[in-house]
């Protein structure tokens, strides 16, 4: 099982790798890895940044082909990450 940081930084190399093949993939991997990284340091986001990016990201992992397409982002487990992290925190 891969870690925060782990999931964070694979959100950033798919974003750049779809930076010029699909902007909407690329800004959500993007927005993930930095929300990501800022529960990790234990900061706050507001609430309309962290749905909007939940959102976005239900909304791709929706959209994913079902014949699967190579390097396409697991935007579920960037989702649960951010879900778990963010409980984590509302915990302490």
């Amino acid at each position: 099982m891969a870690t925060p940081a782990q999931i964070a930084n694979d959100m950033a190399a798919h974003a750049e790798y779809w930076a010029k093949r699909d902007r909407d993939i690329e800004r959500a991997c993007r927005d993930a890895a930095k929300v990501i990284r800022a529960l990790i340091a234990g900061g706050q986001v507001d609430g309309r940044t962290y749905y909007g990016v939940q959102k976005r990201l239900l909304d791709r992992a929706r959209m994913q082909p079902d014949w699967g397409v190579r390097g396409y982002p697991d935007f579920d487990r960037a989702r649960i990450c951010m879900e778990r992290l963010r409980a984590e925190a509302a915990q302490s």
